[in-house]
């Protein structure tokens, strides 16, 4: 499941003594470019066999190394696509999260919703801050929903139909109220107020719990405490601070009436059965809905905090328990399937690390596979943890249900809610797992993933700056603020505080008001840093390794093997469908109509219209290219027949100019070479007899062009002339040249420019050769070809 990353670098020859030659033809007859991989060095080649699952030995060659790597790498990935849709099955199975969320929030709003009776203001659970408010909740809101009596137009609940919450949720155990209490304690306070204040109550540790009994029920009872291990419940830890398993609990019957109810709670409040020491009342129960296969726990927890306050929360989890229908079997078959690959992929990369040794561990894929193994351990354990008891529980008896309360439903919700969060956080690093074979999908892709994992370390040391600067700023926030801002009344609200501040959810005002100096100054120094340097900082790291991957062009020539390996799978897969569709036209062109009944059936198929539009489209793209071609080579034919025409006037014109040579401007030759730099630069220089003119008469001695010839600084040049039957016997053979003008101007051959000096004077400048004169040269033409020109027409097509 790891990704081969030295070993991508590619491969040199064979390491072993097998021939290589026999090894060159890949799964599916491509073969294999060993010639990407022949400046390996030893160890990547080591690298490549180990990744391969093979040994250096003498009976291993490269190119088999190579090519048992690509269609090893070819299995994997569809296996590892296999395997991810597998678990996202598994995963969205095991919970149905729709239904427990409607179910939940159904029963969160009757509970912690419903108004206090006898109050002519709104006044609700999470309106409860003292402790006359926790006992009046206690007193009407609880005995009205879990022990209702009747219908809503009057009529009395049968037997049947009693320990319903909104008639469909059973009460499926007896609710259990549970008081934690402290002991009573020495203060330490200033010399002034010793005599006032000698006594305190502390907030609640294990250390200072207190045991002495309490009033109990029925009235007149001594309530005992109880031990986690007595009353089979475990720690808390969703308050304030962890509260233990331990304590004085009640369990309330189920057969109790709504009347008996109101009667226990008014009884436990005349004793004043919560007071100073008291310091967390719970109140669990548990519900059962038959249609969604649910179990609901629900703990309603009271901190009475040392300050005087009555803090209320809540706790309400939708678990799933045994097996009870269909979906809980296909739910529990798939987990196995899941944890079957995962052990197979454990097996196998155990054997990578055997075969590799310590370069095993150089790898980033391969560490991210064993914290994702771990991932999957860890989720094990929590359900097996879970199934054990909840399977014990939905297949035991429930005949002590009705009189206690026998499981912690809040505990097994807790481990049950591990698993579901284990198993989100692992959704992560499954499909993150993904990108380790994105740079086998196409060059794109492949750039982005380089470009992920050049900028790994730059990125790691960016987010240890930006955890400073927001520890840093979460502190100063914290203290300066946390007084009077909740949202910055510890340092962890403070740091996702300002995770918030950076998303654009803030009370400026409220700093503002707290602090108007410090406040705004730390604020808008803060939004400065974050998005004005650490962003821009973060944008740049991945900008620039970006531009190194495009700019040095890295690639991993295994994965060029296996795009090309699956490029070829789907042209041939591609090419067998334009062969049976080629066959299909094939039998509806053969297949003619006997008669014309047969014919208008064959009109009327749809399919033989889509057939012909498909022909007719193919006919007419043909003549198009056909025109194309016609066209081209009508336009070839045209220039030859306009060079045979310039033959005479160049065969007139051969013996006539003179040759006169004057100064030139250096640096404009200089100008001129380099303009006329480019490809033709590159070339080899034409020979003389095809650049330069036929040679002119030379002057007359004493004559102007001779005085001019003495003072020029240009070297004196007599081109060759072309031999006579240089390609033939008789004038049809020779090469002809002579100066040709078109509307006054002369038609310069290629590599002759038109230029004027200082004076005025026009010469011409050969760009290839360096050759200058003053007559304009000469065009050297082909002999006439043999066969006939073109017709009497005008038709220029050639015969086909």
């Amino acid at each position: 499941m790891g990704e081969e990353k030295a070993a991508a670098v590619g491969a040199v020859p064979a390491v072993g003594a097998k021939d290589a030659g026999g090894d060159k033809k890949a799964h599916g007859g491509h073969e294999v470019a060993t010639a990407a991989f022949e400046k390996m060095s030893k160890r990547q080649q080591l690298a490549l066999l180990a990744a391969a699952g093979l040994k250096a030995g003498p009976n291993v060659s490269l190119a088999y190394a190579i090519d048992k790597f690509r269609r090893d790498k070819i299995r994997e990935v569809f296996l590892y696509v296999f395997f991810l849709a597998l678990f996202t099955i598994s995963a969205l199975l095991q919970r149905d999260v729709t239904d427990a969320h409607y179910y939940t929030q159904t029963v969160k709003d009757v509970i912690l919703g419903e108004d206090f009776p006898g109050v002519t203001w709104r006044k609700t659970f999470h309106d409860v801050t003292v402790d006359s408010d926790f006992w009046d909740y206690m007193t009407t809101v609880i005995p009205d929903y879990l022990y209702e009596e009747e219908w809503y137009n009057g009529d009395k609940f049968t037997q049947s139909e009693m320990n319903y919450i909104l008639h469909v949720n059973r009460l499926v155990q007896a609710p259990r109220l549970r008081q934690l209490r402290v002991v009573e304690s020495d203060c330490i306070v200033p010399q002034r107020l010793r005599k006032s204040l000698n006594r305190c109550y502390p907030q609640f540790s294990s250390r200072l719990e207190d045991k002495d009994p309490i009033a109990g029920w029925p009235p007149g009872a001594i309530l005992e405490y109880k031990t986690d291990e007595q009353l089979e419940t475990k720690e808390y830890t969703n308050g304030l601070l962890p509260y233990g398993g331990g304590g004085f609990a009640i369990d309330i019957p189920l057969y109790f009436n709504k009347t008996e109810v109101l009667e226990f709670f008014t009884y436990l409040k005349s004793q004043r059965w919560t007071d100073l020491k008291t310091r967390a009342v719970f109140f669990d129960f548990a519900l059962y809905n038959p249609v969604n296969g649910l179990f609901l726990s629900v703990r309603l927890l009271f901190e009475f905090l040392p300050y005087g306050q009555v803090r209320p929360s809540s706790q309400f989890r939708a678990i799933r328990m045994g097996l009870i229908n269909f979906d809980d079997f296909v739910a529990l078959l798939l987990d196995v399937c899941v944890y079957a690959m995962v052990l197979f992929y454990i097996v196998m990369d155990i054997r990578k690390l055997l075969a590799m040794g310590r370069s095993y561990w150089g790898q980033f894929w391969h560490w991210f596979n064993w914290i994702n193994y771990g991932v999957f351990i860890i989720t094990l354990v929590y359900k097996i943890q879970f199934w054990l008891p909840s399977l014990a529980y939905v297949n035991g008896s429930g005949d002590l249900d009705i009189q206690r309360a026998s499981l912690d439903f809040e505990a097994l919700g807790w481990t049950y809610y591990m698993v579901v969060n284990w198993n989100a956080f692992n959704n992560i690093f499954v499909w993150l797992k993904a990108f380790s074979f994105l740079k086998y999908a196409n060059k794109g892709v492949a750039n982005l993933a380089y470009t992920i994992s050049n900028a790994g370390i730059d990125c790691a040391l960016f987010l240890l700056i930006f955890a400073i600067v927001i520890f840093a700023y979460a502190q100063a926030f914290h203290i300066s603020f946390g007084t009077d801002i909740a949202e910055y009344k510890t340092l962890l609200d403070s740091i996702f505080g300002l995770f918030k501040t950076l998303l654009g959810s803030f009370d400026f005002e409220a700093i503002k008001q707290v602090n108007s100096i410090l406040g705004p100054l730390l604020f808008v120094t803060f939004e400065v840093v974050c998005y004005f340097v650490l962003l821009n900082m973060f944008l740049a790291i991945l900008n620039k390794a970006y531009s190194d991957v495009l700019d040095k062009g890295v690639d991993d020539p295994m994965a060029v093997e296996f795009r090309n390996t699956i490029e070829g799978y789907f042209k041939s897969f591609r090419k067998k469908l334009i062969f049976w569709r080629n066959k299909e036209v094939a039998r509806f062109k053969s297949d003619g109509p006997a008669d014309g009944a047969g014919a208008t059936d064959m009109a009327q198929d749809p399919r033989r219209h889509q057939l012909d539009g498909e022909a007719m489209a193919l006919m007419l793209q043909t003549v198009k290219d056909l025109s194309h071609t016609l066209r081209a080579l009508n336009d070839k034919v045209e220039n030859i027949s306009k060079a045979q025409a310039l033959t005479g006037a160049a065969n007139k014109l051969n013996g006539a100019g003179s040759f006169r040579n004057s100064r030139v401007n250096n640096s404009m030759q200089q100008d001129m070479l380099d303009t006329a730099g480019g490809p033709h630069a590159m070339e080899p220089q034409a020979t003389q007899a095809h650049s330069m003119a036929v040679t002119p008469p030379p002057p007359v001695p004493g004559s102007a062009a001779d005085s001019i010839r003495a003072s020029s600084k240009l070297p004196s040049y007599t081109p060759p002339t072309v031999p006579n039957g240089a390609n033939g016997s008789g004038s049809r053979g020779a090469m002809h040249g002579a100066g040709v003008t078109t509307a006054g101007k002369p038609v310069l051959p290629p590599g002759w420019q038109e230029a004027t000096d200082d004076a005025g004077e026009v010469y011409y400048f050969n760009a290839r050769t360096g050759v200058t004169q003053w007559e304009p040269p000469s065009i050297i033409v082909p002999p006439p070809p043999q066969r006939p020109g073109p017709n009497e027409e005008g038709d220029v097509t050639p015969r086909m």
